[in-house]
């Protein structure tokens, strides 16, 4: 019959793997009191090689040993340097994180997106009410397109950012999601390097008009 990792004992410190944990059940059902000692003494120092450059520090050692008495909880019988932990504080079960469980409309979207859109409701500000929920909106489409992975219309977007506001927040349709806000479409391209052009060419046109003024001087 094959043994699966299923059907053997929890491992109650992975760090060691299975086989330290074999050796210490062992070493609880040796009677002889002497030899059982040398066997955990042999087990400690093959968990300090785990981690060698903590071998002889005296706190890394006392931890090890309170590390041999809990994977043998606390069956075990030795004579160790140190006082044993106390087995009563200690629960070797994993405590089960309770899963957070959400009624989400859209869970595609997150819960961020709808704490985003309550805090665009209760905005005061109109225009920055519009702005901030066009931000939304593009954070929507960029999620959607990767849990959907194709492109999506803004129209589907709007729709959804509406109904997760109960309809309170209300975009137009105008612009492009795609853009973070409707204030980039406003901002004018830098005209530093066409007015540098402009200058230049009236500077070339007077110095052609210099050169003309020349040779009508000398024709004359």
């Amino acid at each position: 019959m094959l043994d699966y990792n299923s059907s053997r004992d929890i491992l109650i410190f992975k760090e060691y793997g299975r086989n330290v944990q074999k050796m210490v059940n062992h070493a609880i059902h040796i009677e002889d009191e002497d030899r059982r000692n040398a066997v955990v003494r042999g087990i400690i120092n093959l968990m300090g090689h785990m981690n060698p450059h903590l071998r002889n520090v005296e706190q890394f050692r006392h931890k090890l040993w309170d590390h041999i008495f809990m994977i043998s909880k606390f069956k075990l019988e030795a004579d160790s340097p140190y006082e044993p932990a106390d087995p009563e504080p200690l629960d070797i079960r994993k405590a089960k994180l309770p899963y957070p469980k959400e009624n989400l409309k859209f869970r595609h979207y997150g819960k961020n997106v709808e704490l985003m859109i309550k805090k665009a409701v209760n905005m005061e500000d109109k225009e920055q009410q519009i702005e901030y929920a066009r931000v939304i909106g593009n954070y929507m489409k960029m999620v959607y397109r990767s849990w959907n992975n194709d492109t999506v219309d803004d129209d589907v977007i709007i729709n959804d950012l509406a109904f997760l506001s109960g309809g309170k927040i209300q975009l137009d349709g105008t612009g492009n999601l795609d853009l973070l806000s409707k204030s980039n479409q406003r901002k004018r391209p830098n005209n530093s390097n066409s007015n540098g052009r402009s200058n230049h060419r009236k500077h070339n046109n007077g110095r052609n008009n210099n050169n003309k003024f020349k040779r009508r001087k000398r024709n004359g």
